[in-house]
């Protein structure tokens, strides 16, 4: 079995074109995916490093939570990463060239267009999957059921099961968040964002993966990023 654990950044961008800028323009869709196997294992090694920290296990993990104090901490949450059988996959959509005419004037109908893409390329038909992501509010209550629904009936009839959690009950859904924030970051501010602590993380990053943080090729494992053109 399978575990995939999803979010995105930047989703009000579908439908708050104000706030789109040169630095603020990309929106993404992405999720880690390890084997249910492995999970008690990380979920340990990941708990451990916060009480290294003195961090109680409860203490949510989050890239806008990166600082210079704890620097080394999120370094050691990227080792985790790159040490385990942990792959990351994220889709950008540059946000300028949405038009909700053809999602029918629905961003949330869009935005799971977009997450049908970012799972449809990813899982296979020899795996069995379960799929968590971040809990928010939905305008349709069942739009978890159709993200299920349309990916077994496409191509797939092997994910079984969608949940929505909180994100400050899993230590998957923060390192997602973490490795998201920093392709986020990248790839709307290149190197100059603000924040000396999160440049730092981010060139960690490059450096573990032996390559710079961009769109990578498709067949790209341990970290997949894909530019969806519009």
């Amino acid at each position: 079995m399978i575990e995939l654990y999803c979010d995105e950044s930047r989703q009000d961008l579908f439908y708050n074109k104000d706030a789109i800028s040169n630095n603020n323009k990309y929106i993404f869709i992405g999720g880690i995916m390890i084997n249910r196997n492995d999970r008690e294992e990380i979920k340990h090694q990941i708990n451990s490093l916060k009480n290294k920290y003195g961090l109680n296990n409860k203490v949510e993990l989050k890239w806008n939570r990166v600082t210079k104090s704890l620097l080394n901490l999120y370094k050691e949450m990227i080792d985790i990463y790159i040490s385990n059988g942990i792959n990351f996959r994220a889709i950008c959509i540059d946000s300028n060239k949405i038009d909700l005419k053809y999602h029918n004037d629905n961003a949330e109908l869009g935005f799971y267009k977009f997450y049908y893409q970012l799972l449809n390329k990813w899982i296979k038909n020899s795996n069995k999957y379960t799929i968590y992501t971040d809990i928010k509010t939905y305008s349709d209550p069942n739009v978890l059921n159709d993200l299920k629904r349309c990916l077994n009936n496409k191509e797939h009839k092997n994910v079984e099961k969608i949940y929505a959690i909180e994100s400050h009950e899993s230590v998957f859904l923060q390192l997602e968040d973490i490795l998201m924030g920093a392709t986020s970051y990248k790839m709307n501010y290149e190197y100059n964002g603000k924040s000396a602590a999160k440049l730092e993380l981010l060139k960690y990053i490059e450096d573990k993966l032996g390559h710079k943080i961009c769109p990578t090729t498709r067949n790209a494992t341990k970290f997949n990023l894909f530019e969806i053109r519009i």
